[in-house]
């Protein structure tokens, strides 16, 4: 019999468990995760149910197009809205994958947190904080995101929160001079739990060159008429620049659904979007999975051109926020109680407040959040010590290096039957918060254990 052990139970855990229960009893499955969740994680754990998820309901998905939407016809645990709450995608997988561990004795679940891997016999063997647990033929690296970067080395300081998930736990705030670093997803559920929470909270969100992302109502992916692999593939071949082709491409993607907007003008003002707005975010809805492609296509030189020109740009351009947020805050920063301010440059505490100094503004703060989104993996105790161990190799654009083909780890050696999805690859896939890229890869790495176990 094989084994192989699952790090992390959060989504990315979950979509792969639900495909490695076809391969028991002839396969093994140990799942491990210290906080008890069951496919919920951070994204979608119970919390406050302001908290939208950014896709409409009918794209969520733990198996397959229509589940989720499925299941709350059936529920009525919710409004059937577009947008539906974090919290009630969350309760979805929880409850499938409860009765998925009810159904299939060969997957066990352990409440425990792994804090190294080692290579015995020929497999591996899982440090955890009980003790070690032996034999394992693979070894799944299912994470999740990491908690936000300390960028201003603040974490510690009285009433600072670097991880703000759950928002409930924000409850508590009371202040006219509330600050939250970042502007984005992370940022305006933040935003609108501490509105909500008391009538005179008064919230600043502060970046460095981001604006609020533009909303969308519904859209649907559509089939591609340009930016389809095999042609990506043939019009890169000795192209002089590959981003520059991309970007032609991406035009004439555009064009070809009678989009007259180019790509470039979109990144330079992402409310340009509104020309066309249902089939602009389809479109670019059916590129989630070329994404990772292109980025692998990209010279070093491109990709660094990318990071430092668009990345921002495209980031806001493709992650929308439902419209119903949208207005929240449009109506909260017309009162007054909402502020947003680009250029933040430093941050220090000095005589109990928080002093933010940027391009044009200094301001005081009694409370300070901190809403960015994802850090890097490598910060967390379980990378540091596989790194330090040779187990993998930290990759230059965040992560660890895995193979594109098969997310197999590599280290110093080469690749390893060690396997990673999501957050830890998003130096190879670029764009790991997609959930149709997670569920790319999760099928990748059940096609290659079908092969290991066979």
């Amino acid at each position: 019999m094989h084994k192989v052990a699952v790090v992390g139970m959060g989504y990315s855990g979950a979509i792969l468990v639900e495909r490695l229960k076809n391969l028991t009893p002839a396969l093994k499955v140990d799942v491990y995760d210290p906080t008890g969740s069951t496919g919920s994680g951070q994204a979608y754990q119970r919390d406050n149910l302001s908290n939208l998820v950014n896709r409409p309901a009918g794209l969520m998905y733990l198996r397959e197009y229509g589940d989720f939407k499925q299941w709350l016809s059936e529920s009525l645990v919710a409004s059937p809205k577009s947008y539906q709450p974090r919290p009630v995608f969350g309760s979805f997988i929880e409850e499938t994958l409860k009765s998925s561990l009810r159904a299939y004795s060969a997957i066990q679940y352990r409440r425990e947190r792994v804090i190294g891997i080692s290579t015995e016999q020929g497999g591996y063997s899982l440090i955890t904080t009980s003790g070690k647990c032996i034999g394992y033929n693979a070894v799944v690296l299912a994470t999740g995101n990491p908690e936000p970067a300390d960028i201003y080395r603040l974490k510690g300081t009285e009433r600072y929160i670097n991880n703000p998930f759950p928002t409930t736990k924000l409850g508590d705030i009371r202040s006219g001079r509330i600050g939250v670093l970042g502007n984005q997803l992370s940022a305006i559920d933040v935003a609108l739990t501490l509105l909500d929470a008391h009538p005179d909270n008064h919230v600043t969100m502060l970046t460095r060159n981001s604006k609020i992302p533009n909303y969308s109502e519904h859209y649907h992916p559509r089939p591609l008429k340009v930016l389809t692999e095999s042609n990506l593939k043939q019009r890169l071949l000795g192209a002089d620049s590959v981003l520059k082709t991309v970007q032609a491409m991406f035009d004439e993607e555009l064009g070809a659904h009678g989009i007259q907007v180019r790509i470039e003008a979109l990144m330079r003002d992402h409310t340009q979007a509104s020309v066309a707005r249902e089939a602009i975010y389809s479109v670019f809805s059916s590129t989630n999975l070329i994404v990772p492609v292109i980025w692998n296509h990209l010279s070093e030189r491109d990709r660094k051109i990318f990071i430092r020109r668009y990345r921002n740009a495209w980031r806001q351009l493709r992650v929308p926020i439902p419209k119903e947020n949208w207005i929240k805050i449009q109506q909260h920063i017309q009162l007054g109680r909402l502020a947003c301010k680009t250029g933040l440059a430093d941050i220090s505490f000095d005589e109990n407040q928080f002093v933010v100094r940027g391009r044009g503004f200094q301001d005081a703060f009694s409370d300070l959040v901190n809403a960015t989104g994802a850090g890097d993996v490598m910060e967390g105790s379980l990378y540091k010590t596989l790194r330090a161990s040779g187990m993998c190799v930290q990759h230059q654009y965040g992560g660890i290096d895995v193979c594109f083909d098969d997310c197999r780890v590599i280290n110093e050696k080469g690749p390893t039957n060690i396997f990673a999805i999501g957050a830890p690859t998003v130096g190879v896939f670029y764009a790991v918060s997609n959930i149709d890229v997670l569920q790319m890869q999760a099928e990748i790495i059940y096609k290659t254990l079908s092969s290991l176990s066979a």
